[in-house]
This record gives C-alpha cells, structure tokens and sequence, in this order.
C-alpha cells in the first residue's frame, strides 16, 4: 500500500550550504576555529526528489513507529529496525520528542517506504541506516529531509552525502522558527518570553592543534549576550548533535551585556567567566557537529553548526 504524499522541499545548493545558518564559517581555514559570519537565510530551492536506482533501493513496510528517526518494517519477508540516516529528532521524553513521533507515524505509519544505505550500513545498535523514501503518482516524499525542513529532527553533520544539504535546511528551519526551533515551544518563562534570542553560541574550535585527548582545555565553546541586559544561564543545557554529550551549566553561571563565556572541554578552567565541561574525551567531532543552547525548559536559544574541519 503506498501513500499520497506532497512533494518535499528538496536540497539547497551545496556551495551555498555554508553560508547560510547561524555560525557556519567563511570557508577560511576550518582546522581549529569556526566561527560565525552570517545571519541570512535564503530560503531553499526546489526540485523534484528521485528514488534511488532499483539495483540499490529497499522496500519495506512500516510495522511500528519507535520514535521520531526510527521505526520498525518489514523488509524481503524479515522485521528489522531501521535508524533515519543523518538525522537525530528528540527522545520520546524529551521537548518536542513526542511531536516528532507523531510526525513520522503520520508520514510512515503503515506504509510501503523505499530505503536507501549510506557509507555505513549499520549502526552500533544493530538497526539500519537508511535513507527513506515514500512515493506515489504525484510525487516523492525523502522523509530524512522532510523532517530536517520543518524542524523535527536535527541534521547530523557526520560523513553522509546529505550532510550539507540537510544543514542548509536545518539552518533555514532555525531562523523561521519552525517545529522544534520555536522560541517557547517547550514553554516560557513566567511574565512572558525574554528577548528571544539574545544570547548566542559565536564559536566553536573544535579541533585545536595537537593530539585530540591533550588538548582537552583547548576545545572550547563561546557563548555571548548580545541584548541589553544581564541573562541568568544556570540551568541551561548545551549539547552536541546526537545529544549524547550534555552540560547542564551550575547555578549561578550568567552573563552581562556584551560579556562571553568560555566552555572548555577538559578540567582546566580557573576564572568566573570559563566553564569546565571535564570530559576526559572530547565532546566536539572533528568531522562536523553541532552545538544547540538550550533553556531551562527546553527551546532551543542558539545553534551552531560546523562541517568537517579537515584536520590531519
């Protein structure tokens, strides 16, 4: 059984993939510092969506819908779990998590869906990686993108071959506010909603020179207030991508106008306006990421986002 689906928004051009979210850098030298240099959002392009070639594509049907970027299927007669390729949407119990559920249920469940295999196969749980396709006469729907376009799930910046294209629409979904980039999706302080976004992730250096686990204090995040007055952070969370990495900042941290706070990967920080994250690995991939700020309850303030920094 096959669904009628509209036909997606569709990849922007990669070369102006860059340039488009908060925080991508200039295309100067990635190696050990990105940092932002454009506010602009140009609103993606369209294009129709193909299937991949037959000799390649799996079809399946949609038994059960997990969460927001897995569903199980039934694939050549087998039931196997399939992971969303490139993609990561909020934990069932988290903000927005149930959302993205019901995204996907409504977009899959049920449903025959054509699949598409990455650079890896298979993840550490044992679930496929696929790309996922849902077709019918008047069009085709990739969902991975789909999700990624109207904020439901965020565009992991690993080695896959949409990267690029998924962190342009990513970043376009972020300053319009859509699905889970809303201002108070997860709710709102009492007396209403600050002057939303007034602080801001500038940088990231993701890769400082020398080995990865010695250079720990090095790897680092800056967070600014750019409104006009003094903002209370304890309580909020940063965290990369797969949301794997997670730091809720201490009671007290807060920062005044024009004033920037130091994140630092490992234990060596000593001065009121540096956090020490103390990983004893590092938090920041070298081959992309992601970093989101995060209020206390939840909506995400400020994202920045990175390509691979081509470090040897």
């Amino acid at each position: 059984m096959k669904r009628v689906a509209a036909v997606s928004l569709v990849v922007a051009a990669l070369a102006a993939a860059c340039n488009l979210q908060e925080g991508i850098g200039d295309g100067t030298d990635a190696a050990a510092t990105t940092s932002t240099t454009s506010t602009t959002e140009p609103a993606p392009t369209t294009t129709t969506i193909t299937l991949p070639p037959e000799e390649t594509a799996e079809r399946g049907v949609v038994t059960t819908v997990i969460d927001g970027d897995t569903f199980a299927a039934v694939v050549a007669g087998v039931e196997v779990t399939v992971r969303l390729l490139g993609i990561n949407a909020p934990e069932t119990d988290e903000c927005f998590g149930s959302d993205a559920r019901s995204t996907l249920t409504r977009l899959l469940g049920g449903f025959e869906v054509v699949m598409e295999a990455g650079p890896e196969e298979i993840d550490d749980f044992g679930r496929m990686l696929r790309y996922v396709y849902v077709e019918d006469p008047d069009g085709t729907m990739f969902v991975n993108q789909d999700l990624v376009a109207e904020g439901f799930a965020v565009g992991v910046q690993s080695d896959h071959p949409n990267a690029a294209a998924f962190e342009a629409l990513e970043a376009a979904a972020f300053a319009s506010g859509k699905g889970m980039w809303g201002s108070v999706v997860c709710g709102e302080p009492e007396g209403g909603n600050p002057d939303w976004p007034q602080v801001r992730i500038s940088q990231v250096v993701a890769d400082p020179e020398g080995s990865d686990d010695e250079v720990l204090d090095q790897e680092l995040v800056l967070i600014v207030n750019e409104g006009y007055g003094t903002v209370s952070l304890s309580g909020w969370l940063l965290r990369d991508e797969s949301s794997s990495n997670r730091l809720t900042l201490p009671a007290g941290t807060g920062l005044n106008p024009g004033e920037t706070l130091t994140v630092v990967t490992g234990c060596g920080a000593g001065t009121t306006d540096t956090i020490s994250w103390c990983s004893d690995t590092p938090v920041w991939s070298n081959s992309g990421d992601t970093a989101i700020l995060m209020d206390p309850f939840g909506n995400a303030v400020s994202r920045f986002s990175y390509g691979p920094t081509n470090a040897g």
